[in-house]
């Protein structure tokens, strides 16, 4: 058991694909970060409540021979990691054979089947956090998908701006106007653009002003989340390294271990060029209360994309068109106004 506790020992490496900083540091750096790594292992790691294995899992993965999944998840709440709701979540596949990341966003407000303490109910996607923590939201997106989600990482949304500025600001083709208090008056013009913390949070939040609402800001996330890992791939400095080191540490909840982050070296390269992916959806009200109500057709797409890339077996299910999301029922009482 002391063997195993050892090979386990938490650390805060994975800040992940989260942040893209994972993979990149080698030689000298990587002992450097190592030690930085242990220092704050504390308090960025968090085990789940299921243990180290998905239920959807016969065996625990091997990331030296098996595909995985990593669950990224941006939480807003505040000064804690432990409150709150999912302001963005994705998923992220790994694939050992072509070496290929996939990132699929999944809609804050996307309408599903949250699963906690063994029962479902209908809510937005977000909401799973704050019923039950990121071992709800994972059950949640495990559900969404069917597939297992081995791995996760959360961050606290305002990290991420301790985080650009760590690593000298991020390159950015800003594809939105960004404006107003809701943004912390934030001024920014679309075209590319250098962009410090402050403006990079605020283009990856915004959301009420962007004509594709949720689909859109999925995008910008994923943007900055692209930049961040172009410029983290350039870092070589031991300054910039204890920079980054101290932005994410207070920011940073994770279940992999060093010896499990130090095999994802082969996925260096992947993280530069990953295939991005956001559910397609429309607009739903029901009872007043807005929804975002994922594409049928679209969902079982992106569901068997997960599952190929995981070499799981598609099924006949998967590929057909899903018909009921649980808001067609009429006996319900639901309005709703859903356009695609």
């Amino acid at each position: 058991m002391e063997q195993d506790s050892r090979k386990k020992r938490p650390v805060w490496k994975i800040v992940l694909l989260v942040l893209g900083l994972v993979l990149l540091i080698g030689g000298s750096a990587f002992g450097y970060f190592v030690f930085k790594a242990n220092e704050t292992a504390e308090n960025t790691n968090s085990e789940l409540t299921r243990g180290d294995k998905s239920d959807r899992r016969e065996e625990t993965v091997d990331l030296t021979k098996d595909h995985f999944s990593v669950l990224l998840a941006g939480v807003d709440g505040g000064a804690s990691l432990e409150e709150g709701r999912t302001d963005s979540l994705m998923v992220a596949t790994f694939n050992k054979e072509s070496r290929q990341v996939t990132l699929v966003s999944i809609p804050r407000d996307s309408y599903v089947d949250i699963v906690t303490d063994g029962s479902e109910f209908k809510d937005k996607i977000n909401h799973a956090y704050a019923y039950g923590g990121i071992d709800t939201t994972i059950a949640t997106v495990e559900k969404l998908f069917d597939i297992p989600i081995d791995y996760y990482a959360t961050i606290n949304f305002d990290g991420i701006e301790d985080l650009v500025d760590a690593v000298g600001g991020v390159e950015v083709d800003v594809l939105v106007p960004i404006s107003g208090r809701a943004t912390g008056n934030v001024e920014l013009e679309p075209g590319v653009q250098t962009l410090n913390g402050k403006e990079a949070l605020a283009y990856a939040r915004m959301r009420k002003d962007d004509p594709e609402g949720d689909v859109g800001r999925a995008k910008r996330q994923q943007q900055v989340l692209e930049a961040i890992i172009n410029e983290a791939t350039t870092i070589n400095s031991f300054t910039k390294l204890n920079r980054i080191m101290n932005a994410v540490g207070d920011n940073i909840r994770t279940n992999m271990s060093l010896a499990e982050a130090s095999q994802l070296q082969p996925y260096t390269k992947s993280l530069r060029s990953f295939n991005q992916e956001t559910l397609a959806g429309g607009d739903l009200t029901i009872g007043g209360v807005y929804y975002y109500e994922l594409d049928p057709a679209d969902l079982s797409e992106k569901r068997s994309l997960l599952k190929t890339e995981l070499g799981l077996p598609v099924t006949a299910e998967d590929s057909e068109t899903e018909t009921d999301n649980g808001l067609m029922d009429t006996e319900e009482g639901f309005s709703e106004t859903t356009t695609y």
